[in-house]
């Protein structure tokens, strides 16, 4: 946990090349260990080396393979590389790993929203509210479709 730790430190200071260094040398002591892959995505997420970044992800989820943290990092990954369709699928993937979790299901909301999917989006937002009636995001984001579609007397009221 030394090296990992470590090298936390070195990414939070924005030193990505040290901290990438711990994270890989506290793999080769654990290599059954999800947490070093993980933070090691991050970093090469940080770096804008995507690819290497997803590398990190898939090894992560051969250990585990219901991290719905490498399940959504992935599904971004995957957004900005412009591969919707497939972003899609890694959230609904991690939808049904855990059908509770709240991360995927903003996600792959947010995601539909942004290609205008207004159907699609619409229901994902309101699956998410099922599940966390509260959730300030998905209320904003829902009400601000519902006006957007002309169905502003249905809207949430938290506009």
């Amino acid at each position: 946990m030394t090296l990992f730790n470590t090298g936390s430190v070195f990414l939070q200071q924005g030193n990505f090349e040290e901290a990438l260094s711990y994270f890989q040398d506290a793999a080769r002591q654990g290599p059954d260990i999800e947490e070093p892959y993980l933070a090691s995505g991050q970093v090469y997420e940080r770096m804008g080396r995507f690819g290497s970044a997803k590398q990190m992800y898939r090894l992560v989820l051969e250990i585990n393979p219901g991290s719905i943290e490498a399940l959504i990092r992935t599904a971004h990954i995957l957004e900005r590389e412009g591969d919707y369709h497939q972003a899609v699928r890694v959230f609904q993937t991690a939808i049904e790993i855990n059908p509770q979790a709240v991360p995927p299901r903003l996600g792959l909301a947010l995601l539909y929203d942004h290609y205008d999917m207004f159907d699609e989006a619409k229901e994902a937002y309101e699956a998410l509210l099922e599940q966390e009636p509260f959730h300030p995001a998905a209320r904003v984001n829902l009400d601000r479709l519902l006006f957007q579609l002309g169905e502003y007397p249905g809207a949430t009221g938290m506009l």
